[in-house]
């Protein structure tokens, strides 16, 4: 490579300004997309269309200290016509459904439901196996055969022109590049006439695609793939062949990493390293391990990285990942093969198509380049069903029915009958608003630059978004199990067991925030029977809310011919939960946040991790096939030195024996939080990890940071 990294970082953190004359302005490019709407009354062949002017016409820029070019002016102009085309159906088909699930999320914090185009996991294998113009051929091959429908060859025309648009970006930034960096050049100009062949052709590529579908085509692309797979063979032909020197690919990869992260992807964007291939072999390689070491050296948070484990890991590559943790690199998120393959069949996947699954996004497991996951339509708040039960369906701030009348309630079975129903109201209308709005998808959201590396959509024909690929599948996610499990004990233990108030009482009280009931609010915050410290009752109950959660959505059909896919985590909603939700029986007050994916509610785990990790892993969670997540926070003195590196490593490897699904961690101390929270600008580059993303500390709200700080007062 001509460039050195360490030579040129400082130089890269510089945005590259757009080329004012290589391309129309925004205004001027706007007009034209305006005009191709009205021309072609497809929308896969107006999407298609769009692309390629975008691609031929508007401004491109180049960075002459970096060895890879993507950029494009994309202005959000094709988001935004996504949106005019969602809008319209909404207007159409859906208006009052659309306003109800609004309100509901909104006003209610109750439930969440929403089309999902933003969870993309293309096959990134087939791309680098054949190239744009592999794809292109495949495209035209299919597209002459005859009996087509007209459908079929809009599909077809569709994913023609967007190929032909993404090679035609790749030339003009070849011809823009070559005066400064012929390799880069010559690499750009490959990929319009062939597959790539080595390891710096293979990044450009994924790099070139990444750009235009996430920030032209108005797309997300949620994960890179598996990018050890992606780039072995690439990088053992160019050591054998002696092309490149691992020490060349290493800097290689620091300048490929750096301008992910240089794009400030929301959330970060993931990527995949280890677990096992469709025969069941471990996967990890040497690139597995460069990869690793290469972007801890880096100091960054974004892409963050999925750790696939599987019987045959090795455990040195486990170490290796969890001192990088143990540094304050918490960009890593650990996850069991075992529960990932199982929970993938559990839905009707085949076993070998499961085992190559990719999470996508925080943690969602979805067939690699094969299945349509949609892994973010929304979830279910789990506390507001408590607090449902209590106020009979009406949202207690404002009085407006939200769930399902229950009625008087005389005994604790019938308690729970009634919250299951809240539960299940909720969630049947979060599908059914999901389902609905997918009928629509092909109006929406035709994707052809995605849909032309999916062998099903284009042996059929059919794009991606309107069922074409071989599994076509949505989720909802179930908010906050702690809060619901913890709230479920104290009815039992406080209104049936010791009597201090009946049903109708306790309601009042948690209507008023505990106000004037300050002792009974102390009793309730140390009941024994807590969920997260391995107590019988609390983990039967949250065995019992978890399974009927998964049954509820479980191979549930959606819009597209696919199913529903339950998962069990909370992202960070459970603040904007606890905003909306009264006080609940628990002890928590109006307002406060509630649990946390898989986490204990702050401060209720009080027997530490091992009886955390017996808790959570009562639950069976290959029932969540989208996912669950323990989030652990460790003190750093119980993982320093080899001793505590061992520790670590045996408290996830129990986590995974015993059934849990995806771990990750924050090794820090309160004092240091309450030292940064005081004085931000001595920490800026203190990181922790929110949930499926890391951020700054110092970056985050004073709420946020305060939930820290409390979870490190009780670490290990």
């Amino acid at each position: 490579m001509i460039y050195s990294f360490d030579e040129k970082r400082d130089l890269l953190d510089e945005t590259p300004e757009w080329i004012e004359e290589s391309g129309v302005s925004e205004n001027e490019l706007g007009k034209l997309i305006e005009a191709i709407e009205a021309e072609y009354p497809s929308k896969a062949i107006a999407k298609a269309k769009s692309f390629e002017t975008i691609a031929n016409k508007s401004k491109i820029a180049i960075d002459t200290d970096d060895i890879f070019q993507a950029e494009l002016a994309g202005y959000k102009v094709m988001k935004q016509q996504r949106k005019r085309w969602e809008t319209a159906i909404k207007e159409r088909y859906l208006s009052e459904e659309t306003a109800e699930t609004k309100r509901a999320w909104v006003e209610f914090g109750a439930y969440k439901c929403h089309a999902d185009y933003g969870h993309t996991s293309p096959n990134t294998r087939l791309m680098l196996e054949i190239g744009f113009t592999g794809l292109l051929e495949r495209i035209q091959q299919y597209a002459s055969r005859t009996g087509l429908d007209e459908r079929q060859k809009a599909f077809y025309l569709s994913c023609d022109i967007s190929l032909k648009a993404v090679m035609t970006l790749a030339s003009r930034l070849s011809e823009t590049i070559a005066p400064y960096n012929k390799e880069n050049a010559d690499a750009l100009k490959a990929l319009t006439e062939r597959a790539p062949e080595n390891s710096y052709e293979a990044m450009q590529m994924i790099m070139l695609y990444f750009y235009a579908h996430e920030y032209v085509c108005g797309t997300r692309v949620r994960t890179l793939g598996r990018l050890d797979v992606l780039l072995y063979p690439f990088y053992k032909k160019d050591i054998e062949e002696g092309r490149y020197t691992k020490e060349e690919i290493g800097d290689m990869l620091k300048f490929f990493l750096y301008k992910f992260w240089r794009l400030k992807v929301p959330f970060d964007l993931p990527f995949c390293l280890g677990g096992m291939d469709k025969d069941g072999q471990d996967v990890t390689n040497e690139m597995s391990y460069l990869i690793v070491s290469t972007y801890n050296s880096l100091d960054i948070h974004s892409p963050k990285i999925h750790i696939r484990v599987s019987e045959g890991t090795p455990k040195d590559f486990i170490k290796l990942v969890l001192r990088c943790i143990r540094g304050g690199n918490s960009s890593f998120v650990f996850v069991n093969d075992r529960i990932g393959i199982k929970s993938l069949m559990g839905v009707g996947i085949d076993e070998t198509d499961a085992r190559d699954f990719v999470p996508i996004g925080c943690y969602e497991p979805a067939v690699w380049g094969v299945e349509i996951g949609c892994t973010g339509n929304g979830g279910v708040s789990l506390p507001k069903a408590v607090e449902l039960v209590f106020t009979n369906g009406r949202d207690h701030a404002s009085g407006i029915m939200c769930g399902v009348e229950t009625g008087r309630i005389s005994t604790y079975e019938e308690f729970l009958s009634a919250l299951r129903a809240q539960i299940a109201y909720m969630t049947n209308k979060a599908a059914e608003y999901v389902t609905e709005i997918e009928r629509h998808y092909s109006e929406i959201n035709p994707d052809p630059l995605l849909s032309c590396q999916y062998d099903a959509s284009v042996e059929s024909g059919i794009d991606v978004y309107e069922g074409g690929a071989k599994y076509n599948n949505s989720s909802l996610y179930m908010y906050s199990i702690a809060t619901l499990v913890d709230s479920v004990c104290a009815v039992r233990e406080l209104v049936f067991n010791r009597k201090m108030f009946t049903l109708d009482e306790l309601g009042e009280i948690l209507k008023k925030d505990w106000q004037g009931h300050e002792r009974e609010r102390a009793i309730a915050l140390h009941l024994r029977q807590k969920y997260g410290n391995g107590e019988p009752y609390a983990d039967s109950v949250a065995v019992e809310m978890a399974e009927y959660c998964a049954s509820l959505l479980n191979n549930r059909p959606n819009g597209r011919g696919g199913v529903f896919k339950a998962a069990l985590f909370t992202i960070d909603r459970c603040f904007t939960i606890g905003k909306k939700t009264m006080a609940t029986p628990d002890g928590r007050h109006t307002g406060e946040p509630t649990s946390k994916n898989l986490c204990a509610t702050v401060g209720m785990d009080r027997q530490g991790v091992t009886s955390l990790i017996n808790s959570v892993t009562a639950i069976d969670h290959s029932k969540f096939p989208t996912g669950s997540v323990l989030d652990i926070v460790l003190h750093p003195s119980a993982v320093s030195g080899e001793e505590g590196l061992e520790a670590f490593f045996h408290i996830l490897m129990t986590y995974f024996k015993k059934g849990g699904f995806a771990m990750h961690g924050n090794i820090f101390d309160a004092e240091t939080l309450k030292k940064a929270q005081a004085e931000p600008e001595l920490y800026k580059n203190l990181q922790v990890r929110v949930c499926g993303w890391n951020a700054y500390f110092v970056d985050l709200s004073v709420e946020e940071q305060n939930a820290f700080i409390r979870q490190a007062e009780n670490a290990v």
